[in-house]
């Protein structure tokens, strides 16, 4: 028997009339339902912190069970949630993610509340495992894209996801910074297309008399091994495109392992049906793979990268101690976790085919076994941070090869016997660079302390959160007469401004009419999202509260003309501190800063209302023009 029922499921990717956020909503019908604690002791068991809530009925205790459970246990930026009536049903809204996921959650724990209720069994952990899978699937999984997300909400910067281009938004109109992962709409497209080919990157770097092992592209196995000849042994074979170590063979020593590695990435191009734009054979160098990082053309962050590794016990094989490093916490392999596991692929049996080993030996006490020739943490390699050790010498190389590329975030690869003493004292060698670089590693290093690399990566492009705002003014009502009236006192102003309006009409940029999408949030959406955009106009009328919310998240100026109370509430909720709300009711308005009223005034009519109302926020306007400049 189903005593807990949910269903009407919605989506918000803004703020809404049940929270001040993005929500996922629906409605709960409960039947018969046991007594508090049968619910309560069940999630408690693998969530402990509900029992801190003092939760007063079953309705928010499955509110707080959907929440925490899109928590994922990796402690994702989600808290807030709402439970109000709505006749005999419940209306449950939980800030959330990721839509699809969200409606499976809510589903899992109306079947997890039936079978308390029905005195059933329910294995809760082995459906809560393949949640966790299923968000590692999402937009939201990978570790780098969901840190910069983090960082946007943490820093109180608004981003949000433009589903067309398959990328995320952070910042408003003219301030915006777009991209996926750590590729931004503001990288010079050549230069992180030059990054990608390692021939040339060399060719470069060997140019600027930088440190960086000498090598050739070679497109013949026969061309490969005659090069690798003239280099000398030991030597690397690598993919001139490839990335993450993929592809990569250190300590060559012959021509036959030379050929055996340019198979391999010859075959790999085939499978994966891509070109084969050549493997480059370059000298050796010895030393510990690092991580270096530019963030905006300065050093950041510095990360010793080690490859994965089995400590021997005298009793385990190869194999089982893989498998209780992989069971260790650090490497959960999810959004949050420092480490990948180790994977017991191909590379990993042949690199320990070279040292006379197998899956299946079984190291002394104490033994330390090298499963990788690479130290990529994708690899299941470890990360030391190593910021604080790095000489400056080194800084100043990594911020002067940063300064020839207009890329938002570099990651320089070097191998150095010691990463404190000057890269031109010791063995230290430029392996390659990267636009784009993964950075969660940098905020979670397997040991060391963290640096917060999304946070300076936003703030390497708005300097301050409010930099990422443009003015807002929202209402109940904006008919196209204000619309064209704010925005000529705008142009007054600041003959250079360019105003995006939505009205009942559609969109206009600097009143000239654009488009009307028929999804409210869309058309908010558009305006945010075209970068000329100096200062933004909406219009959100009660149903396209209750059917889309607002997308936005705060405004200057909110005013409220003969205000349902939904949208009386919801635009409420949404104005900034030192903003101003503005009451308009019959033939009165009301202008009020910080709750204290500041001004009042009477008309007669739409029209004179209007006038009225522009010249009595001149001042504001200016005053928001400039702040925002």
């Amino acid at each position: 028997m189903e005593n807990f029922t949910v269903s009407k499921f919605y989506a918000y990717n803004g703020p809404n009339f049940y929270l001040n956020s993005r929500a996922f909503v629906f409605n709960l019908s409960i039947q018969n339902e046991s007594p508090l604690h049968i619910y309560e002791d069940a999630v408690s068991k693998h969530f402990p912190e509900i029992k801190k809530h003092k939760l007063d009925d079953v309705a928010e205790l499955f509110a707080v069970t959907v929440r925490d459970i899109l928590k994922m246990e990796i402690g994702l930026y989600i808290d807030k949630y709402d439970v109000t009536l709505d006749g005999a049903d419940f209306v449950v809204a939980v800030e959330h993610l990721d839509e699809k996921l969200s409606k499976k959650c809510v589903k899992i724990v109306a079947e997890w509340f039936n079978k308390l209720t029905n005195g059933e069994e329910y294995d809760f952990g082995k459906v809560f495992i393949q949640l966790q899978s299923e968000f590692d699937r999402t937009l939201y999984g990978g570790p780098t894209i969901y840190s910069l997300v983090e960082a946007g909400f943490r820093l109180n910067i608004p981003v949000y996801y433009l589903f067309e281009e398959n990328q995320f938004q952070w910042g408003y109109g003219k301030k915006q910074l777009r991209g996926r992962s750590t590729t931004f709409h503001t990288d010079g497209i050549k230069d992180t297309e030059f990054t990608m080919f390692k021939d040339m990157v060399g060719d470069f770097l060997e140019m600027c008399g930088l440190p960086t092992p000498n090598g050739t592209n070679c497109f013949e196995e026969d061309e490969i091994v005659a090069e690798a000849l003239k280099i000398g042994f030991p030597c690397v074979v690598k993919p001139v495109a490839g990335h993450k170590g993929n592809g990569v063979t250190t300590g060559i020593n012959s021509e036959e392992e030379v050929r055996i590695a340019f198979r391999k990435i010859v075959d790999s191009a085939k499978a994966e049906g891509v070109n084969f734009d050549g493997a480059l054979v370059q000298t050796q160098i010895f030393g510990t793979d690092h991580r270096l990082l530019a963030v905006g053309g300065k050093f950041i962050a510095a990360l010793e990268r080690v490859p994965a590794y089995v400590d021997g016990d005298g009793v385990n094989t190869i194999g089982k101690l893989i498998d209780i490093e992989n069971d260790l916490e650090i490497r959960l392999d999810n959004a949050r976790s420092p480490l990948c596991k180790i994977k017991k692929d191909d590379n990993l049996h042949e690199f320990l085919h070279l040292q006379n080993l197998n899956i299946d030996s079984i190291p002394q006490q104490g033994e330390r076994i090298v499963l990788r020739r690479v130290a990529n943490i994708s690899a299941g390699g470890v990360s030391i941070n190593v910021t604080d050790k790095i000489h400056p010498t080194n800084i100043k190389l990594v911020e002067d090869i940063a300064r020839f590329f207009t890329v938002k975030c570099l990651g320089i690869d070097v191998l150095a016997g010691d990463i404190s003493k000057p890269w031109n004292e010791g063995n230290f060698g430029i392996i390659e660079i990267n636009a784009g670089p993964g950075v969660f590693m940098h905020l979670a290093p397997a040991y060391g302390g963290s640096i917060d690399v999304p946070a300076k990566i936003l703030l390497s492009h708005f300097e301050k959160p409010i930099n990422s705002r443009i003015p807002i003014i929202a209402g109940n009502f904006i008919s196209n007469e204000l619309a064209a009236m704010l925005n000529g006192l705008l142009h007054d102003i600041n003959p250079d401004i360019y105003v995006g309006a939505l009205t009942s009409d559609g969109i206009w940029f600097n009143h000239q009419f654009f488009y009307k999408n028929p999804e409210h949030d869309q058309n908010v959406k558009i305006i945010l999202r075209n970068p000329q955009v100096d200062f933004a106009i909406f219009q959100h009328t009660r149903n396209d509260i209750y059917d889309f919310g607002l997308l936005h998240q705060g405004a200057d100026i909110v005013i409220l003309d003969e205000a349902h109370p939904a949208e009386e509430k919801v635009l409420e909720d949404q104005l900034l501190p030192g903003g101003l709300l503005i009451i308009m009711e019959k033939d009165t308005c009301k202008i009020f800063r910080e709750g204290r009223e500041t001004d009042r005034f009477y008309f007669d009519g739409e029209e004179e209302k209007d006038k009225k109302l522009v010249r009595s926020i001149e001042r504001e306007l200016e005053r928001l023009v400039y702040k925002y400049e």
